[in-house]
């Protein structure tokens, strides 16, 4: 089969760039399609030319990782174009995509839907904004559309308004972005995959732990995925597969996770970040229809290669999922 794989491709290593994909993660994916016998064309999404060359070589289906171009929405820049040339793809289509990047609008469909989340208490467009009372602490400040933590530090969680007030001007400072202000749910990190549509399949819950990491680390982290934790000290902690979690709240949190990839209309593979409080009760944090595929680092892999499968395992299933879907001729577009 000839498939086109597009991509970011990481030149620096910045806080912005973190969410581009290095050379090693793009030959991965070539080689993992590869030895399934499929002929595999690279197209980095940034190209000038990128439209060009799809609507020429015409590839029978695109393996899409792209973060797309700059914009807020910059994700959805390759599923359009793709569905334009209505060329087939893996992954969400461009409005799915955009709705994951936006954790307000996310939030708000995921409640509509009795989806378990945390409370949202203002979404602030502007530094000058007032911040209402906030009638509730700790309470966790962050960007609204920022990916891969970017923006999140150990001083994102706030216990007094002056807290709050200091964090969101950093964030406006920093990223220029709108800001967000919610409930902190302080209890056990876990993040799951779904893969697959008829139906989705939830993969094995993988608990993170943070009490391996020294002092230094802890400041750093506060016992949530800040972006200093993900870059520099996501290898020192301690990975549960399966989390230490009792069946019913497996239970609950596959029935929250599957409603939430339905009603946001994803397709083929997302991860979710939650938090199960002491009560044993989850909630999604966030919603990522665009996975990271860095075999050695990102969450998916490392699920993957926790309960015994392979890398080109995980590739070649996204893939199928998404092959399935299209035989079927069951894409959902709005």
């Amino acid at each position: 089969m000839r498939i086109g794989l597009t991509f970011n491709l990481r030149k620096s290593f910045s806080e912005r760039n973190s969410v581009f994909d290095s050379p090693e993660t793009i030959e991965n994916i070539k080689r993992a399609l590869e030895r399934k016998g499929h002929r595999v064309k690279l197209y980095e999404a940034g190209s000038e030319t990128l439209f060009y060359l799809l609507s020429l070589d015409r590839p029978q289906i695109v393996f899409n990782i792209a973060e797309g171009k700059n914009g807020t929405y910059g994700e959805a820049y390759v599923p359009s174009m793709l569905d334009e040339l209505k060329i087939p793809y893996t992954g969400s289509s461009a409005l799915a995509v955009s709705l994951s990047v936006n954790k307000v609008a996310t939030k708000m469909i995921m409640q509509s839907a009795n989806v378990s989340a945390p409370k949202l208490y203002q979404f602030i467009t502007t530094p000058n904004e007032e911040i209402r009372n906030i009638d509730s602490f700790p309470v966790i400040v962050k960007p609204v559309f920022e990916g891969s933590s970017i923006g999140i530090s150990s001083k994102s969680i706030c216990y007094s308004m002056e807290d709050v007030s200091i964090s969101a001007l950093r964030i406006f400072q920093r990223l220029k972005r709108p800001v967000m202000i919610e409930e902190f749910i302080e209890g056990t990190e876990i993040t799951v995959g779904v893969i697959g549509n008829f139906p989705p399949k939830m993969l094995p819950l993988l608990e993170i732990d943070f009490s391996p990491l020294n002092k230094r680390e802890s400041k750093a982290s506060k016992g949530i995925q800040t972006y200093k934790f993900k870059a520099d000290y996501s290898e020192k902690a301690q990975y549960f597969l399966p989390a230490r979690v009792s069946e019913e709240v497996i239970k609950k949190i596959e029935e929250n996770v599957i409603k939430a990839f339905r009603v946001l209309n994803l397709r083929d593979v997302a991860r979710f970040d939650l938090r199960i409080d002491k009560n044993g009760t989850p909630f999604i944090l966030e919603v990522n229809a665009v996975v990271g595929l860095e075999r050695d680092h990102s969450d998916f892999p490392r699920v993957y290669r926790l309960t015994g499968k392979t890398y080109e395992d995980l590739i070649n299933d996204i893939l199928e999922s998404a092959l399935e879907r299209i035989k079927r001729n069951e894409r959902v577009v709005f």
